[in-house]
Order: structure tokens, then sequence, then C-alpha cells
């Protein structure tokens, strides 16, 4: 069932009066009541508090979405309700409720919650709807708003996506996944400063010849630059996190509190993080609290870096500091026992992530668990290093020795491969784990646990956040690391023959290169994509590619954006989203400037999503 056939203006009200939970439950109903929904309001009332009981329907961010199944509903509805005191409706986080979605359906309806559920929560996930929502001024502009969320029969073409359907997620997986999304975004304005900082300090003590930082003339002007980078990595992590959840008013309580906390607390990129979340998240609430006309344009620029920036710094100085120092000297000192018998433990580990989603999240978290511990535990990027580069190594080796098991293509992406793997980028080979995950995702995992652990039995430190062979000058150890990538790489390379059976050509599916790509005029395109990764460089465009290869082989025009590493790129126009019938997120961290696309069809997935499902993505536009 559509859930726009069931708003109507009578069932929906900006300016609720109840103070308590009890009161609004009792003014929806009436609401519904009125407009001849409920057979019997008290009966309803009664089931609706039967489902309370089972656990509280106050979700994150102000939502309520109290419903019930039951026999006194003669005709299902949802009502609309929106308080502009907030109500304590005993939600998990704590805070105060103001958006209320109620749902009556009838108790011979098993599918009709799930219908509508899955359907509401399409819009929940888009940080501005609310906004919008509760600022809507009359009845109409909340029911366009709400009737948006799924596009009837009559006004846009039905999109059907039997072949692919991402499964909407509960409240609490939805809040995981932003702040998956808000970490990732802060990580990747991190790393440039990192590798900036780690390969300049660590020439500058290669060059010199010491196992010290040197002091006088110039390779001491290039140590200081890397220790700027190194000194700063920690201040763009918590700062941009911060901006990830609150915007720009985010960036200075982020960034300052997260250099008090490293500064003078000795907290790490652990305190970075933690203090990055809890500026953006204090500064979010106060975006929250009205301002005087008068003052308005003063909070962004005034009002909320000053009051973010106390309280984020008190809260470091007086409560949270301390705490966050004493674990990351927990954390030191478990790594350091780490360094003697459990070294192939946690290089099992550390192997296994790194390699798993080739630059995806899992590999991220293991990534950045070295990377932030250059500097005090440098054999750690000396296992993971080798990890990074396995994956591409491994499958490029294995083309090379028995090209019979993959197609022409394959050949091919195999040739890239091998140079992303000596650069670093475990990307590389994505396109044979899209094309077959069942063999090549153990062989890579593999490839990465026997690459990890060699450097790590061999003593291997990595001096720059970074893997591949490109950083072999600022490697102590650089035998074990080579042999270290070379078994990972064979690995890999022998357990992919192994699983794969000899392929047979098919010209027909080969498209020729270069004959498909985005459109980049406006106006033209049918349908629309924007790609984004924590990197914003190999995991964007491979997305992307497969979008628009998809797109060629069905004959779909398709305009795709990159929010990468070098900004935005072939940005999509207003008269591209006024043609178009669809936009598909394929990101990891949160896209730019979303609220473009509130009048257009969304599917919002992962940028695995896009490489592995893309045709089942294009064919959702039908």
């Amino acid at each position: 069932m559509d859930i726009t056939d069931l708003i109507e203006p009578e069932i929906i009200c900006l300016d609720l009066q109840a103070k308590t939970k009890e009161a609004v439950l009792q003014e929806l109903v009436d609401l519904l009541d009125g407009a001849g929904k409920l057979a019997n309001k008290e009966q309803f009332l009664a089931d609706l508090w039967k489902r309370e009981e089972i656990g509280n329907t106050g979700f994150e961010e102000g939502i309520a979405i109290p419903h019930a199944k039951s026999d006194a509903v003669a005709k299902p509805a949802v009502a609309v309700g929106i308080s502009r005191t907030g109500i304590d409706y005993g939600a998990e986080d704590g805070e105060l409720s103001d958006v209320f979605f109620m749902l009556a359906s009838p108790d011979g309806q098993d599918h009709h919650h799930i219908e509508v559920l899955a359907q509401l929560s399409t819009k929940l996930i888009e940080e501005s709807f609310i906004t919008q929502l509760k600022a809507a001024e009359s009845i109409d502009a909340a029911r366009a708003l709400l009737t948006d969320i799924e596009p009837s029969a009559q006004t846009q073409p039905a999109f059907s996506s039997s072949n692919f359907a991402p499964v909407p997620l509960s409240p609490f997986k939805q809040r995981l996944a932003h702040i998956k999304e808000h970490l990732l975004f802060g990580t990747s304005h991190m790393i440039p400063f990192i590798v900036a900082g780690g390969v300049l300090l660590s020439l500058s003590v290669m060059i010199s010849g010491h196992g010290g930082v040197p002091e006088t003339g110039v390779l001491a002007d290039i140590a200081q630059m890397g220790i700027a980078g190194l000194t700063l990595f920690t201040a763009v992590l918590g700062g941009y996190i911060a901006y990830s959840i609150a915007d720009k008013p985010g960036l200075a309580p982020g960034m300052i509190g997260s250099w008090v906390a490293v500064n003078h607390y000795d907290t790490g990129f652990l305190g970075a993080i933690v203090v990055g979340f809890f500026a953006g998240f204090v500064v979010r609430t106060l975006k929250k609290i009205s301002l005087p006309d008068s003052m308005s344009s003063l909070g962004s620029i005034f009002i909320y870096p000053l009051v973010g920036t106390f309280a984020t710094c008190g809260a470091v100085m007086w409560v949270i500091g301390a705490p966050i120092a004493d674990a990351m000297v927990t954390l030191n000192a478990w790594l350091t026992g780490m360094a003697g018998s459990g070294k192939v433990l946690l290089g099992t580990i550390l192997g296994g992530m790194t390699a798993f989603d080739m630059g995806g999240p899992i590999n991220k978290v293991a990534t950045l668990f070295a990377q932030t511990q250059v500097n005090t535990q440098p054999w750690l990027m000396g296992g993971v290093g080798i990890a990074i580069c396995t994956p591409p190594l491994g499958l490029a080796l294995a083309t090379f020795l028995s090209p019979k098991k993959f197609k022409r293509d394959e050949r091919e992406a195999g040739k890239a491969a091998g140079i992303m793997g000596m650069i670093g980028i475990s990307e590389g080979a994505i396109p044979f784990a899209a094309a077959d995950p069942a063999r090549v995702l153990p062989a890579i995992v593999a490839g990465g646990i026997v690459g990890n652990v060699t450097g790590f039995m061999f003593h291997v430190l990595n001096h720059a956040p970074w893997g591949g062979w490109i950083v072999l000058p600022v490697v102590d150890g650089k035998l074990g690391y080579i042999i270290g990538t070379l078994a990972g790489a064979l690995t890999t390379a022998c357990i992919v023959i192994a699983l794969k059976k000899n392929v047979v050509e098919d010209d027909q599916q080969d498209i020729a290169a270069g004959s498909y790509g985005s459109v980049e005029g406006e106006g033209v395109a049918d349908i629309l994509a924007v790609t984004s990764c924590p990197s914003g460089v190999a995991h964007t465009f491979l997305a992307a590619k497969s979008l628009e290869k998809a797109a060629y082989a069905m004959g779909v025009q398709i305009k795709v954006e990159t929010q990468g590493a070098n900004g935005i790129n072939n940005r999509i126009s207003e008269r591209d989203i006024a043609r178009a019938k669809l936009v598909i997120f394929a990101h990891d961290v949160a896209i730019k400037e979303p609220e473009r696309f509130k009048n257009i069809a969304i599917i919002d997935v992962s940028t695995k999503d896009a490489m592995l499902n893309a045709s089942a993505l294009i064919q959702s536009k039908r």
C-alpha cells in the first residue's frame, strides 16, 4: 500500500497542544477519529498502549512512530503531528520528541505495517526532511513533502526495484550508519596530513643517516614540515567529524577541542574521534534552539562556534580528557604486549580486515588503527602496509600466471591492478571481486593475512601511513617488507588459480573501451547518480564506472556526479534534476548538497552495492 494514499489534510496537525505522551497519543487518535478512520477510538488507544508496553516507539532526533494493528481501525491511515515545544516521549536518546507519525492499520492486513514503515523510513534517513517538515508553514506544504515519500502513478512513473531493493534500516542501524559516515568523512580529510607528514619526517631521518630527527640544516626543516603534518592530523580528524555532523559551525569546536585533548591530555587519535563526535552533537543541538530574527545571522559565525568551543573544551578539561588519556595508555600498553607473542593473532586480524573489502569500511577500520599509531607503533604499518597491496598484486600475478582463468577485460584489469598495488591502492582488486566474489574474497583475505603476519615476524617498521612498494624508502626492514608482499601476493594468486575454472570468451558481452561514459550535457540524462567514498579516489570512480557501464548496456542515459579528492566533478544541475526521474546515491560518506534532490526519487546505497549491483539499480528506473 502506498503511504501517500494514507495521509490526508484532516489528519495533519502542525501545532500539537499536548505536553505529555498520554496527551499526544490522545490528540492524534482524536484526529484519526474525526476523519472517520476509526470504528472505536478507545479500543484503538488501548491497542496503542499495548504496543508501547512491548517497546517505546520514540526514536532519535525527535521522531516518534506510535502504531498499532487493531480491529478498531475502519480505514488505514497515517496521522502526522508536530509539537513546537517538544514532548518527553521516553525516547532512547533522552531527547524530546517533536515529530509524530501515528500508523493505524486494520488487524487483517498482515503486511500493511511493514510496507508503510519501509516507505516512511526511506524519507526519514534524509537529514533535511525533518527540518523541512517542521518548517512547513501550511498543511498543504507539509502534505506536499509527505506525499513525496513515494511518488504516485499519476504524477511519476513507478519505480520497481524487484531485482535489488535495499532493506530499510532500523532507526538504530540508521544511527550507526550515520556515525560511520561521520567517522569516514573525518578520516578522508585526515589522511593527506598523515601521509605528507609521515613521509617527509621519515625521509629527513633516513637521509640524515642517524636514528634521530635532524636538528640543523635543510633536513631539519623538512623534519619540521613532517612534524607539523603529524601534529595537525588529530585536530583535522576531530574537526571534520564535527563538520560532518553539524556543518561549518562544528569545525572550530571540533578542531580546537581535539587540539586541547591531544596536546594537553595526550589522548591521541582516540581523543580526537571522541571529541569530534562530542563537538558535532553539541553544535547540532545548539542549532535546534530558535534564535531571534535579529540574531539568526550571527548563529553560524559567532554563537554556535563560540558556545560549542567552550562546551567542548570544558568537557575535555573537566570531564573526559583524563579518562580518554588513560584509555590511550592502556591501548598502547596492549599493543606493546602484542609486539611479542601476540603478533600472529593481531596480524591475522588486521591482515584479514585490510584485505577483505579492499578500501571499504572494514579496511578503513584496520588501516586507521595502524595509521594513527605510526609515530609510536610503526610495526603496525609494517604489516598493514603489506596487506594493503597484496589483493591487487595477487590478482595481477594470477592473470599473468594463468591467463586462461580470466576473461580479456580481466586480464587488462590485471595490468592496472599491478600498478595500483605497487602504489598502495587496494581497490585494484575490486573488479575481480565483483565478478567472482566466492573465489576471490577468500583468496585475498588469505593473502592479506600471510603478508601482514610475515611483515610482523620480520619486525618491519613502516614510518609512512601508506602501503605498497612506494613507501620502501621509509621502511626499516626492506627485505622483510618485500618478502611479505611477495608471499601474500603469491598466496592470493595460487588460491584464485586453484578455485577458478578456465573461461570461455564471450565477445558479445564485451563493451568496447571508451564507448560508455557519463552524460556531460544538461537536461538529457534519464537517470542520475552521485558517488562518493572516504578517500575520494578509487571507490568513488569504480562505482561511477560500474553504473555507467550498466546504463550503456541497457540503453539508458546516465549522468554521474563524483564527489572525490578533487571536489565535485560533472555537477548535476537543476535542469538534470527536472528531467530525470531517479537519482542513485552510491556513497560511504555523507553526500554534499543532498537537498538538491528533494523532489526526485532516491535510491541510497553504498559504493560496494553500486559496484556489485549496478544493473539492478539501473533496472529500478523501469
